[in-house]
């Protein structure tokens, strides 16, 4: 028997919990300080954010309002939105032999529903269904 035979032997035979070796990982240290406020941490930073614009702004101007970032977001979501439409209204007219032409999107990443588009067709099964259904019953209570 080798010595890898011996050191598997002896990894498998021993319990569950003992089998492998840990090598302990270094403990990292722990500074005794008191914990910062609220406007210490922000003057921190503040300070690691120098050459941000925005933190520049906010230094010389005060914290930006909320309603501002709404109102931002809110420009920016109608420019895509207007340049999403310009881009499908000056798209190229298809070409008649192109075998894939150009998918207008579909609204909210959902396919349509089918019961919009069909409806006559789905009533049309039920009713079906429906009067199969009470001619079974009748012949059945006929030859019973």
């Amino acid at each position: 028997m080798t010595a890898v035979d011996t050191r598997v032997r002896s990894v498998l035979a021993a319990p569950h919990g003992a089998r492998f070796t840990r090598t302990p990982a270094p403990t990292p240290r722990r500074f005794a300080t008191a914990p910062e406020t609220f406007a210490e941490r922000e003057q921190r930073l503040i300070r690691q954010m120098s050459g941000n614009p925005r933190v520049a702004h906010r230094i010389r101007n005060g914290a930006v309002p909320e309603w501002m970032a709404v109102d931002k977001d809110r420009r920016e979501h109608a420019e895509r939105k207007a340049k999403q439409a310009k881009r499908w209204e000056t798209a190229p007219a298809p070409d008649p032999g192109d075998p894939f032409p150009p998918r207008k999107p579909r609204g909210r990443h959902r396919a349509p529903h089918w019961w919009r588009s069909e409806w006559a067709a789905s009533t049309l099964t039920f009713g079906m269904a429906l009067a199969a259904g009470m001619v079974v019953s009748h012949i059945t209570a006929l030859l019973l």
